[in-house]
Order: C-alpha cells, then structure tokens, then sequence
C-alpha cells in the first residue's frame, strides 16, 4: 500500500472505509465500507488490489444474475449543458 500520496506526494495517509463506485460496462456498483488508505492533504484514495478484485468479482456475479445485491438505489442522469459564456 502507498508510503506516500502520489498525486500530491503528502506522507500523512490515514486508514478508513469509504465508498467505491464500480463502473462495467452500463452496470454501476455501489460497495459500502470499502477499506481504503486516504491521503490526508488531497483526499486521493488507494486499495489494496486484492479489495479491488473482490469488487470486481461481486460485481460480475451480480452483472450475470448470480448473485443478488443487497439494496439497490434510483440514480438521476443529467447531460452537462454549459452556462452562456462558459466554452466546452
């Protein structure tokens, strides 16, 4: 796991859980209580790649119906329209 942040190279990394946003294909998975190591200065998360693989595992269960999630959630979708003034 990181020594040090390596997006802001902060060294005060804290240990906690959070939430993870799994994307395949169209499909999303929320997965609560995902331990993780936190860079206390700029936020960036990193995982153990055994966590990951996990995620990725249910996810793929859940994906072919195998497996069944425990809740599920309504998400809006909104397409981002630029403001007057505001080139994209």
């Amino acid at each position: 796991m990181a020594e040090q942040c390596a997006f802001c190279g902060n060294k005060h990394l804290t240990a906690k859980t959070t939430r993870y946003l799994h994307r395949h294909g169209e499909e999303l998975l929320f997965v609560e209580h995902v331990p993780c190591v936190e860079c206390d200065f700029c936020g960036e998360q990193y995982f153990d790649i055994a966590v990951l693989k996990k995620i990725e595992a249910d996810h793929l269960e859940i994906a072919e119906q195998r497996k069944l999630p425990q809740r599920y959630l309504r998400v809006a979708v909104e397409e981002f329209k630029a403001p007057a003034g505001i080139a994209l």
